[in-house]
């Protein structure tokens, strides 16, 4: 997991952030803020952790331009950073998170991953929306069919997600992190989960230190503790 106390706050000269709106304390709107990049940093890194143990795409629009003469076994991946990238799929204004195609079953699979599985209507909606329009995009490019999915890494089932997406995803749309994967032909999930709970603990003592120091945060803390 990513350490907080690594994470750039709001500088003194900034405009106020809306976390420091919220509570009035611009030292505690800014730990929150380095909280919430804490959160996004997390993201980038369970996206390395999982290109890490799957078969990655070196060069995407070549393996792109070769697609037809292909047929090796397995799933390869690419991220969103490789199609941003990409000049043969150039007209898109939204990448997914992960294309993963199977050369044997001719299936493109275009993946968005989250960490959470709670979504208000219209964001779920969104999502959802935004995944159909990339597959129309490329699907004049990409000689494939397609499957889209939204993954909520952490969550324990489908329905879990399908509940937190408020019923705007098909059951057949969801994939939970085991699922994801076992998609991608990695072997161990929990290992992923191990490695992105190791920085746990600092970041608890981070938070908790950094809270104390604030001054009216400390004394509302002490006065409770008393009583």
């Amino acid at each position: 997991m990513a350490l907080m106390s690594k994470m750039k706050g709001r500088r003194a000269d900034q405009t106020p952030s809306g976390y420091t709106m919220i509570f009035g304390i611009p030292e505690l709107g800014n730990l929150i803020s380095k909280t919430h990049a804490t959160k996004i940093s997390a993201g980038i890194e369970l996206e390395e952790l999982i290109m890490a143990r799957c078969k990655g795409i070196p060069d995407f629009d070549a393996f792109i331009s070769n697609l037809n003469n292909d047929k090796t076994a397995g799933i390869f991946v690419a991220t969103k950073k490789q199609v941003k990238k990409s000049k043969v799929i150039s007209a898109t204004k939204y990448e997914p998170d992960f294309l993963a195609f199977d050369l044997v079953k001719r299936i493109c699979y275009v993946i968005e991953v989250k960490d959470g599985d709670q979504f208000d209507t219209k964001k779920a909606a969104g999502e959802r929306t935004t995944l159909h329009n990339f597959t129309t995009l490329v699907s004049s490019v990409l000689p494939f069919s397609f499957q889209i999915y939204i993954c909520g890494f952490n969550a324990r089932t489908r329905k879990e997600i399908y509940d937190g997406l408020k019923h705007k995803f098909s059951m057949d749309e969801i994939l939970t992190g085991q699922e994801l994967c076992t998609l991608f032909g990695i072997d161990d999930y929990q290992e992923i989960v191990r490695v992105r709970t190791n920085d746990q603990q600092d970041n608890l003592i981070y938070f908790v230190e950094e809270l104390l120091k604030i001054g009216n945060i400390k004394n509302m803390i002490v006065k409770r503790l008393k009583g």
